[in-house]
């Protein structure tokens, strides 16, 4: 994908989830809505339980679980990475997405995995990044002295949270609140950061494949990352 050429087919997104999904419920609404310009065309868990599955089967997308709890004779023993990327890395190539978005999926990804997928990946992470990289990043924010805190849409790379930042939402801390509050204030600009990028992305405003490079072509546009202040 490049600035000067946007398709106007809708982009194919894959995702890759843990959890509860919300921000995956998100997409699904701006998709089913026409505010976002995306077909969802499948979701993969690494957690057989997951309402994140759910939520994508209600919609009717097609969902994949590798669950990193294995059962039967070897119930209770943790699925190795090697084996979950193997069977994601298949179903990814079935599905042929051009992009991989991961929100809220807890397992870190190889080097392998990730030069092998079809698509470029992006991730959402709950700090202003390089800031608080890994987890419990609320309570870490916290215990600091930092007046700001956010989330992060990162490309993904086998470095943990390290890939380059791409868009930013920001508030104000109050360090009187707890973590959980600190949390929710911030899932709200999860909601809206993740569906902003990647409507950026298939508009061809931001081209992953060229991220570190400032050609001519974008030279008019701001520095990376791209950053939305939200009082919320």
């Amino acid at each position: 994908m490049s600035v000067s050429t946007v398709s106007t087919n809708p982009l194919k997104v894959a995702v890759l989830v843990s959890g509860s999904g919300s921000n995956l419920q998100v997409l699904i609404d701006a998709m089913q809505a026409g505010s976002l310009p995306i077909e969802i065309v499948g979701v993969i868990s690494n957690v057989k339980d997951a309402y994140a599955v759910t939520r994508a089967q209600q919609a009717g997308i097609a969902t994949a679980v590798f669950s990193h709890i294995t059962e039967g004779e070897n119930a209770g023993k943790r699925m190795g990475i090697k084996t979950f990327e193997r069977h994601a890395s298949a179903q990814l190539n079935d599905w042929q997405p051009d992009l991989v978005v991961l929100a809220g999926f807890m397992r870190v990804l190889s080097d392998d995995f990730i030069s092998s997928s079809p698509a470029p990946m992006i991730n959402l992470h709950p700090s202003l990044l390089p800031k608080y990289k890994g987890l419990d990043t609320h309570q870490r924010v916290l215990q600091s002295s930092d007046v700001h805190h956010g989330c992060s849409v990162h490309v993904v790379t086998a470095e943990l949270d390290a890939g380059q930042v791409l868009t930013q939402a920001m508030l104000a801390v109050d360090h009187s609140e707890s973590a959980q509050a600190l949390q929710a204030r911030v899932q709200k600009l999860e909601h809206q950061v993740l569906p902003w990028t990647i409507l950026l992305i298939a508009h061809g405003v931001l081209d992953i494949k060229a991220t570190n490079e400032q050609t001519a072509a974008t030279a008019y546009l701001p520095e990376l990352p791209l950053k939305l202040w939200l009082d919320s």
